[in-house]
């Protein structure tokens, strides 16, 4: 018996002390929602980078285990995923996904003290005072469009004001920007003259399209994912109309050139991470892992954003860690020494203030030519006090 009890022992305290050597993450993702088709390479990319984190001295010697789920990009699904994990599996910290469940989870995040570290550009999600635990790693949406609208600018040629039209869903992602949108157009001689608003999932654009048409648009940007872009665009071709396109982050990418086609050929977008396979020094760790472990994969943008999402907050949480502060206040802490924070080209350095979750007010654009992704323009915006949270 007692052979039994010191065994028994013997387990409880390895068990013990595995569990101390064990950070808990927890991992929101959109894998068979509207939202999938950006979702699931954006997912494989924080697996990946978790996988290739743990086989590289984890969190100073500590593995980081990923708790994630599929929430269908329902935001209920969402709301009971972040109760599991934060009352019974106790993450640290959370990777999250969507704009609409990141909003509707902050007031909660921010009670709880849990830094929850979304794909969601929202720049609602940038003002401390608000939103002390919410960070991303990129321009916000807004600065996003904003940057196109002054390309747009410098594109026009003629005396009169160009004309725009916005393409949306009608959900917190695809309004998240707009009104960032109206009133740069406003400030800035753009004549915004169409909104078009277009459901959660859909396979014809034609009557959004013509609704443009009669209000004599120039320049559309388009606030929907990869696939919803690519059916605006191919209508658009259709009805052989003029307007040139643009695209937010989440539209534009490898893909689309793949499926809209010839559709795709001169559209720009916004490119918050650079293509897979890039030559810029930080991908050779993507490359690597990819030949050893998927090698037959096809890999694009949104993996890459994955990647950098790990590399960010494992940073964050080794200087918690180093600090002896591994708790969510202590990585928010750690979130925000970030100061010009490197990742080798992948996507701008990064940036966190405790009065500043900005992380960048660098928009890259890129533009479809010849069916390949080229750099087009590059603008660092201002960072406007009046613009944090919009």
């Amino acid at each position: 018996m007692n052979l039994i009890r010191s065994a028994l022992l013997i387990l409880c305290v390895a068990a013990s002390a595995q569990a101390q050597q064990e950070i808990k993450v927890g991992g929101i993702f959109d894998l068979t929602g509207i939202t999938s088709d950006v979702g699931k390479p954006y997912a494989q990319g924080v697996r990946d980078g978790v996988a290739w984190t743990n086989e590289n001295g984890g969190i100073n010697g500590k593995k980081i285990r990923l708790v994630d789920v599929d929430y269908g990009y329902k935001i209920p699904e969402a709301v009971a995923a972040y109760k599991r994990m934060t009352g019974d599996e106790k993450v640290i910290m959370i990777n999250g996904w969507g704009t609409g469940d990141t909003e509707g989870l902050k007031a909660q995040v921010n009670q709880d003290k849990i830094p929850y570290v979304s794909a969601s550009f929202s720049a609602h999600l940038t003002d401390p005072t608000k939103t002390p635990y919410n960070f991303f790693v990129g321009p916000s949406y807004s600065d996003g469009l904003r940057a196109w609208l002054k390309w747009v600018k410098e594109d026009w040629k003629e005396k009169r004001n160009p004309k725009v039209a916005f393409f949306y869903g009608d959900n917190p992602y695809g309004k998240s920007p707009i009104e960032a949108g109206r009133r740069f157009c406003k400030d800035n001689g753009i004549d915004l003259v169409d909104e078009e608003i277009v459901p959660g999932a859909f396979q014809d654009a034609t009557s959004q399209l013509l609704n443009m048409k009669q209000k004599g648009a120039d320049y559309a940007y388009i606030n929907v994912t990869t696939t919803g872009v690519s059916t605006i665009l191919r209508d658009a071709k259709k009805l052989g109309l003029a307007t040139k396109f643009g695209s937010n982050p989440y539209g534009f990418g490898e893909a689309l050139p793949q499926v809209a086609k010839e559709a795709a050929e001169g559209v720009t977008g916004i490119m918050v991470d650079v293509p897979f396979g890039e030559n810029v020094p930080g991908m050779k760790r993507l490359t690597d892992f990819h030949k050893k472990n998927h090698p037959d994969d096809t890999h694009d943008t949104f993996y890459v954003r994955g990647w950098t999402y790990v590399m960010v907050w494992t940073e964050a949480l080794k200087r918690a860690d180093k600090s002896g502060k591994l708790t969510g206040e202590g990585v928010k802490a750690a979130l925000e020494t970030l100061k010009d924070f490197d990742l080798g080209g992948l996507t701008t350095p990064v940036t966190y203030t405790s009065s500043d979750h900005r992380p960048t007010t660098t928009v890259r654009i890129y533009q479809i030519k010849n069916g390949k992704l080229t750099k087009a323009k590059e603008y660092e915006m201002e960072r406007k006090q009046d613009w944090l949270g919009l």
